[in-house]
């Protein structure tokens, strides 16, 4: 009797060892997948922000320009040249009746929280970052070019009745100074086309600062990103 149950007891045990050695191995590879799928989450985030390089810089720059030519109209002294050395690319008129949006690179990102991969990363620390640089920042950015946007429309409107010879030129020249002449008379005589592009300044210094906010956080990310690849 003692022969049996020992023989039971041994086959039992090397049962229960056999299974809890695949359940072992089986949580193992499932971790590795999960780990190797963790990197490529990071890769991902981190190859999508590094794209972004080229686009955060010359958006900074066209927000600067923007806010500049605002700020250069509106004194009675600036001399036209400065104001033209601060002309967007895509026309004169740009900078005082159309806000200057802002859409970084973030399909990555999008497809991760979609599929909700997203959460596999583990670190509080690189998901608050995510969260900073992806959706706060990026919205406060674009919340203020929305109310930019607001006055830019009052600006146009109040532009084409009032100044409807004016709006009929090519108002977007990059190249006519003349136009830009006579809008920088139209502006320094207008009062109230004045408090509008002053009033259009407010949003964009926000917009500025929140630029750099946000190019502060995406740095943070960036390097904890590498750090966790290591």
């Amino acid at each position: 009797m003692k022969k049996l149950i020992v023989k039971y007891s041994i086959e039992f045990f090397v049962i229960v060892f056999s299974i809890s050695v695949s359940f072992f191995v089986e949580n193992l590879r499932e971790e590795n997948e999960t780990e190797n799928q963790r990197r490529l989450i990071k890769q991902s985030l981190l190859q999508e922000l590094k794209s972004g390089d080229e686009f955060l810089k010359f958006r900074k720059i066209a927000f600067e320009m923007d806010f500049k030519a605002i700020e250069l109209i509106l004194k009675d002294d600036s001399p036209l040249d400065s104001i033209f050395s601060n002309v967007s690319k895509v026309g004169f008129s740009n900078p005082f009746i159309v806000p200057r949006n802002f859409n970084p690179p973030s399909s990555a990102y999008n497809s991760l929280v979609n599929d909700g991969t997203i959460n596999l990363i583990k670190s509080q620390k690189v998901k608050s970052l995510i969260e900073d640089t992806y959706v706060f920042f990026t919205k406060t950015i674009q919340d203020w070019a929305e109310a930019e946007g607001l006055i830019a429309e009052k600006i146009e409107f109040y532009i084409m009745e009032n100044y409807s010879e004016f709006y009929l030129k090519d108002i977007y020249t990059t190249t006519d100074k003349a136009i830009m002449l006579e809008f920088k008379s139209i502006v320094q005589n207008d009062p109230k086309l004045k408090a509008y592009l002053k009033a259009k300044t407010g949003p964009m210094i926000v917009k500025l600062n929140s630029l750099q906010n946000y190019t502060d956080s995406r740095e943070s990310l960036i390097s904890a990103l590498e750090k966790s690849l290591k």
